[in-house]
């Protein structure tokens, strides 16, 4: 009896021991890039179609030239291979669907040209506009990124404002297109692990071409 008595309190220091650990564990750091833009007047391109990697250009299953837009270019690098998340938003939005204007994000790896969109693409789709994340990503360390706001229709493009988070630092390219007349941001943040590391799928987004 004395042993048993003496093995269930050793099991409940141990229990104790182990919750205390669990809810003072330290969050994990976040870095996070914020950067302004504007796609207006700038140049056009026919963009892809929503995918995980799309597989199509806009207009290409119906046979129309789909929807050709205005566009913006950030090159960036990370410093940590990790799990990245990308969100943007527009003047206006009080909620995920309103807004100045509708933007729409595609996320290639290594190099982008406009007129072979479906080179190099990782992910497309459309965003959320009050900033809330549109899509996550894992990412490799020292790769050239390429993040293209774009809008979803031939209608909408203007300012946007983009943020990208991840464990490690992200480090814009000078040479992108997005680096003029922008204000750069970086900081830290500290997320929960379990919030930082699901990723954001935003199946009911418009699957318009």
């Amino acid at each position: 009896m004395l042993k048993a008595r003496f093995f269930t309190k050793q099991l409940i220091i141990a229990l104790g021991l182990g919750l205390t650990t669990f809810c003072t564990a330290t969050p994990s750091k976040a870095f996070v890039l914020t950067y302004q833009g504007d796609t207006t007047n700038q140049q056009t391109w026919r963009r892809t179609a929503p995918g995980e990697p799309p597989d199509l250009v806009s207009g290409q299953k119906d046979g129309t030239m789909g929807m050709i837009v205005p566009y913006s270019v950030f090159e960036f690098t990370v410093e940590q291979s990790s799990l990245y998340t990308f969100a943007s938003t527009v003047p206006g939005a009080t909620t995920s669907t309103d807004g100045a204007w509708d933007n729409f994000l595609v996320l290639y790896q290594d190099s982008f040209n406009p007129t072979n969109q479906l080179t190099n693409v990782l992910i497309a789709n459309t965003t959320p506009n009050n900033g809330s994340p549109a899509f996550s990503q894992e990412l490799t360390a020292q790769r050239n990124y390429f993040l293209i706001t774009t809008g979803r229709r031939v209608t909408d493009f203007g300012v946007f404002t983009n943020t990208i988070t991840g464990s490690g630092k992200v480090v814009a390219v000078p040479e992108s297109d997005s680096i003029f007349g922008l204000l750069v941001v970086t900081g830290v943040i500290y997320l929960r692990v379990s919030n930082f590391t699901n990723k954001f799928r935003y199946g009911n987004a418009l699957r318009r071409q």
